[in-house]
């Protein structure tokens, strides 16, 4: 497993598997000892979280 850095901010990081071609997003709570939860999702799950997040942004505007 390689684990390719797609982004790295305070309390999210943006992961690419490239040997099961699927996405980790983690995110921690930023406490003295962090939670983290990791969400692993297949090409077609991406597509899916992208049309929300684009319905979300239009929805801020």
């Amino acid at each position: 497993m390689a684990w390719v850095q797609i982004l790295d901010k305070d309390h999210l990081s943006v992961k690419l598997d490239d040997k099961d071609d699927s996405a980790l997003i983690e995110v921690n709570d930023g406490g003295i000892s962090p939670n983290y939860v990791t969400i692993r999702l297949n090409e077609h799950e991406v597509d899916e979280l992208i049309e929300a997040l684009q319905r979300i942004k239009q929805s801020m505007q």
